[in-house]
């Protein structure tokens, strides 16, 4: 983990927490929240570092748009997730950007599997595993096979990423050492 800049920690910070309460309320992540968040990353790491911080900022952003965009081309992400990554990405950097994707996906699994089973939806969800393999070893986008399969339509089950993309981000930034 990348010991981050103070004043770069409150803004990713204050980011992602804005994220998951606008996620909480109205299932929308603001455009001018996650467009502020890549600006703030690109501006402030540059400022605090000159070229290394640029070179960090872009970087984070960069993997940002490898890892996610696959993932919003096949509809299993909504565009707000996506682009409050991208935020954090070039906030965080590469390095911290990645674990805090294996965070979120761990938190973010244990809160499906708690939704599934709440709902009581486990053979649902299974099928719907089955449906999203098949489609894929057939080239198909699964969203294509039912829309139940789509990220934030109305048959998914759906969540509120932001909530779990704020746990692993402010996680990350506690556990990185301050020296």
């Amino acid at each position: 983990m990348t010991l981050l800049a103070i004043p770069v920690q409150y803004v990713l910070a204050a980011l992602v927490l804005l994220a998951a309460g606008c996620d909480i309320r109205s299932r929308n992540i603001p455009n001018w929240l996650t467009l502020g968040g890549v600006i703030a990353g690109l501006a402030l790491h540059p400022y605090l570092a000159g070229w290394a911080g640029l070179k960090f900022s872009a970087g984070g952003l960069g993997l940002a748009a490898l890892m996610f965009l696959p993932l919003f081309v096949l509809r299993w992400l909504g565009g707000g997730d996506v682009k409050l990554m991208a935020a954090v990405g070039a906030l965080s950097g590469a390095g911290n950007l990645f674990i805090i994707f294996i965070m979120d996906a761990i938190l973010g699994g244990a809160v499906a599997l708690i939704a599934v089973l709440f709902k009581k939806r486990g053979a649902r969800t299974l099928r719907n595993i089955g449906r999203m393999i098949t489609a894929l070893f057939r080239g198909k986008a699964p969203y294509e096979e039912t829309q139940e399969l789509e990220a934030g339509s109305e048959t998914s089950m759906g969540m509120p990423r932001a909530v779990t993309i704020a746990l692993a981000t402010l996680l990350v930034l506690w556990a990185t050492p301050k020296s």
